[in-house]
């Protein structure tokens, strides 16, 4: 099958492309109160950055940029949040599946350099600071545990919202012998103020969430509640001189927002409009429309028929070198300036012909 284009690029307008056409930066403006405000990326770093984290982190320091440029008074800066606790590998032992984290895995080490080096990077090249946080450091925020034992009260209301299939509050914690954690929650008992779990090699463990919170891991929709409660928190209180604004990819906008956030923290007694404002990366699709996806490539061989340059960060860097990350930086900026261009997503093809006529 052979496809045919002519290369030209059509924005037609529709939603937030129509209401915010020509400008997004002077809303986020009106909407923010605190003179300093940091912008909050996530990602797993079991491997190289993949392009569609690069564009999030672009995108992040771009909009901090941008920020900063309208109103010189603001003070911005990045914040990478590290899902350290995300499975460095998966086993099945009687039935159960358990996970070793990231956390202190090899993996996530060498993971870290790269995305170290495109922190640094962007951060040199809009002059904006950057700090990094490890999930151990997120929990001990003393509001947790009263976030945690808002959620464990609320249980039966919310536990089908986050998991639909099984109804279980995935609320967990590594064996502090060997760190294996039950993923799924099957031997796992939330209740008065305690996660019990058990070790499939040294038995039962407890401990108290309330004291040990620091030390609770969550799954990923369970994780996006908490964090988007906490940073809603932090934006209402004036306690904090910042307030935060999240960026994500795309693929966890809409239906997942409106069900698994913004529906489960109003049962939960958080007001929707006091939650973080979430600015959606454009998700960079394939030639079928799927989101192109790190773990396809890496598990099942995928996109052979890609240039390696598109895949992820080191095979960027190794074809064109640091500055091959300029082209995404300089078309985040436009998703920005031009933010019509900002509200829809992008084939994969689209890059390659912005890097074949920077490169040719």
């Amino acid at each position: 099958m052979e496809f045919k284009c002519d290369f030209r690029v059509h924005h037609p307008l529709g939603g937030a492309s129509y209401v915010f056409e020509h400008d997004i930066i002077n809303y986020i403006l009106r909407k923010t109160r605190k003179k300093k405000i940091i912008i909050s990326v996530g990602a797993q770093p079991n491997s190289s950055p993949h392009f569609g984290t690069l564009c999030v982190f672009s995108l992040a320091f771009c909009l901090a940029k941008m920020i900063r440029e309208k109103s010189c008074d603001k003070k911005v800066s990045v914040l990478f949040e590290i899902v350290d606790t995300a499975p460095s590998k998966t086993i099945e032992i009687n039935g159960v599946k358990y996970q070793k984290n990231l956390k202190g895995s090899n993996k996530m080490l060498d993971a870290m350099k790269d995305f170290q080096e495109i922190l640094d990077y962007l951060s040199k090249k809009f002059n904006i600071s950057y700090s990094i946080r490890n999930q151990n450091e997120f929990n001990s925020q003393k509001e947790i545990k009263n976030i945690l034992s808002n959620i464990v009260s609320k249980k039966d209301d919310i536990r089908y919202m986050l998991d639909p299939d099984n109804g279980r509050l995935r609320m967990r914690c590594s064996c502090p012998k060997c760190g294996l954690v039950d993923k799924e929650g099957i031997n796992t008992i939330i209740e008065n103020n305690s996660i019990k779990s058990v070790c499939p090699e040294h038995g039962e463990y407890i401990i108290n969430y309330m004291e040990e919170s620091c030390r609770v891991e969550y799954n990923t929709p369970l994780r996006n509640l908490v964090r988007a409660i906490m940073y809603g928190i932090i934006n209402e209180s004036s306690e904090y001189d910042y307030e935060i604004i999240r960026i994500t990819g795309g693929d966890y906008a809409g239906f997942y927002q409106e069900e698994l956030l913004y529906k489960t923290a109003s049962i939960l007694g958080y007001e929707a409009n006091l939650l973080p404002m979430i600015v959606y990366c454009p998700q960079i699709l394939d030639w079928s429309g799927a989101k192109l996806s790190k773990s396809m490539y890496v598990k099942e061989g995928a996109y052979s028929d890609l240039p390696n340059y598109i895949i992820n960060y080191s095979y960027l860097k190794e074809k064109l070198g640091i500055n091959g990350l300029d082209i995404i930086i300089n078309e985040t900026m436009l998703w920005l300036s031009e933010p019509y261009r900002l509200f829809r997503n992008y084939s994969v093809y689209y890059f390659i012909k912005l890097f074949e006529e920077e490169y040719r």
